[in-house]
């Protein structure tokens, strides 16, 4: 029964320091609502330079020039719905195009070939330096992919209405999971629910840390209290801690317009709980470095960054392969737990699978969490229990 006095301990002293513990339960439902204002609150837009090079041919003897009827097709066709981000509009030069390309007023810029109309009517016209649409942009540019992607179909289509061309095959999309009914909001709720465990590691470290440097450690031992004990006593309330934040986390989530799957909110919670436990043991880990509540504060910094940015908490990342074992492709940054956390939220609140195929990484979180644990207890029990 020690560590349930180390537990109400533990109480009072995160009360007692109620900014560490403000800090760990607001900051990933602060996330959620930031990314909200990102993603939602402003609808994406594309602007498409067209540059007109066509110089046209006859048809019947009428005079005819599919360079402008491409021009108004994707200026009409930008119109509808689906498509409504698309912004396209007519420049006469070449160089005034890359002008608003590189002052980022323009994300592409397409420019239609000389010989396109005589290309289309006339089948057998070969001449490559007259035929090719030119697409101008930064390729490293997220917006630029979109934009020429988007340009690319409608120009394929309207070229296939022109000629009278059929593909002899058709597509067909087919949305794996959730994933088509889910907003780039919601995209990003799962990450950010783990996140809201991770942000414990301060908690935790903190909690573990002050027995030292308070000194209180000698008396802990003094009364035969186990590493085990003391351990226990504190995790009990880093892990009601990091559940308060997650319950946060997904109310502020549902209340911005996440939508929660029915009868996915225990499996949640058991994915939050064990991957609480692989955060107090990282968190020993954090502790066995620092000797005070203000290292922890400076050197916890660097390895909450790791956990956030490198695991798909934040946003989406995978790290190189290093090895497949059992059918599993081990990446880097599978050596950090909640890599496996939300990769198991994912499978089953994005791509719909069944929660039972979860077991791989629910198993690795455990794997990982024994782990962290060993060298824990042993870096800390060196450093400061020891040292007592």
């Amino acid at each position: 029964m020690r560590w349930y006095f180390v537990f109400l301990k533990s109480i009072r002293e995160q009360i007692r320091d109620y900014w560490i513990l403000l800090l760990t339960i607001s900051l990933a439902p602060f996330f959620v609502f930031m990314y909200y204002m990102m993603v939602e609150t402003e609808t994406p837009e594309f602007n498409i330079i067209l540059v007109n090079h066509d110089e046209g041919s006859f048809f019947m003897d009428q005079p005819i020039n599919l360079g402008d009827s491409l021009i108004y097709y994707m200026q009409l066709v930008s119109m509808d719905q689906e498509t409504s981000m698309l912004h396209y509009a007519e420049q006469d030069e070449r160089l005034a195009g890359i002008n608003l390309l590189q002052e980022g007023e323009a994300d592409v810029m397409v420019i239609i070939p000389r010989k396109l109309t005589l290309q289309l009517l006339n089948p057998e016209y070969d001449d490559p330096r007259g035929t090719v649409l030119e697409l101008v942009g930064d390729v490293t540019d997220m917006q630029y992919i979109i934009a020429a992607v988007w340009s690319e179909e409608l120009i394929n289509r309207f070229i296939r209405d022109a000629s009278g061309i059929s593909l002899p095959i058709a597509w067909k999309e087919t949305t794996l999971g959730y994933s088509g009914q889910r907003t780039e909001f919601e995209l990003y709720v799962p990450g950010m629910m783990i996140l809201a465990v991770i942000m414990m590691i301060f908690s935790a470290s903190a909690a573990i840390v002050r027995e030292p440097e308070a000194k209180t450690l000698e008396r802990l031992k003094i009364s035969n209290l186990s590493a085990l004990e003391f351990l226990g006593g504190i995790s009990l309330i880093q892990i009601i801690i990091a559940i308060i934040s997650l319950l946060l986390t997904m109310l502020v989530a549902v209340c911005l317009g996440y939508t929660l799957l029915p009868g996915t909110f225990w499996f949640i919670m058991l994915v939050a709980f064990l991957t609480s436990l692989s955060m107090i043991a990282f968190s020993l880990i954090v502790a066995a470095i620092c000797r005070s509540i203000k290292d922890v504060a400076i050197i916890g910094t660097f390895p909450l960054f790791i956990l956030m940015f490198f695991t798909g908490a934040a946003f989406p990342i995978s790290g190189g392969k290093l090895f497949t074992l059992a059918g599993i492709t081990f990446h880097i940054n599978d050596i950090l737990s909640p890599t496996w956390a939300v990769d198991a939220l994912n499978k089953v609140l994005i791509k719909g699978q069944e929660m039972r195929e979860t077991i791989p990484d629910l198993t690795m979180i455990l794997v990982l969490t024994l782990a962290y644990f060993i060298i824990g207890v042993w870096a800390f029990r060196r450093r400061h229990m020891s040292a007592a």
